[in-house]
């Protein structure tokens, strides 16, 4: 009777053990293929840099609205047709636009979602007034964000944006990815 309770115990604590040591393992497993996902992108990156060239030296952006309706149907990954586009300078420079093929309104800015959180915690005691007609203040929580950059909106899309930025805002930037987040008016 006591060894088949010592039994039963020791059935427990291997299952148990066991099972420990594979959720040890999966979580090793995940944390190795997140290291190879940066890794790889960071390796199509450099590639895509040794593949363009000569063509860096070169870049011109003509149409500014089709280049915002170009590089946001590639990042989106569905057409993106930009309408009415609008710029603002505070609390953050951003680029408002509707989308022409889905009503939507798209906020693009060099801000990551996280340093964009950090702002957006600061919002109700210090941007009041007219600084609220900027549409970064709708985005919320659980706002879709794309990142547009030249694996998402196009292999020369580092190399355009700064001639874009500067075009729109007057000022240069060293950033090679916008950040589109798509808000409710």
């Amino acid at each position: 009777m006591i060894t088949d309770y010592l039994l039963v115990v020791a059935v427990v604590a291997a299952v148990i053990v066991f099972g420990a040591l594979i959720s040890v393992g999966n979580e090793r497993q995940r944390k190795a293929i997140d290291k190879l996902h940066m890794a790889y992108k960071q390796w199509a990156q450099h590639d895509l840099r040794i593949k363009r060239g000569m063509a860096s030296t070169n870049i011109e952006v003509k149409d500014t609205t089709a280049w915002l309706s170009k590089t946001a149907s590639l990042a989106f990954r569905r057409k993106v047709t930009v309408r009415d586009f609008q710029i603002h300078h505070e609390p953050v420079k951003t680029i408002e636009f509707q989308d022409g093929e889905t009503g939507e309104t798209v906020v693009c800015t060099l801000e990551t979602p996280s340093v964009l959180k950090e702002i957006m915690k600061q919002k109700s005691k210090a941007f009041k007034g007219e600084l609220k007609t900027n549409p970064i203040f709708w985005i919320g929580r659980k706002t879709q964000h794309v990142e547009f950059s030249m694996l998402t909106a196009g292999s020369m899309f580092d190399l355009e944006l700064p001639v874009v930025w500067g075009r729109l805002f007057g000022d240069a930037t060293e950033a090679d990815a916008l950040w589109g987040y798509t808000v409710q008016a």
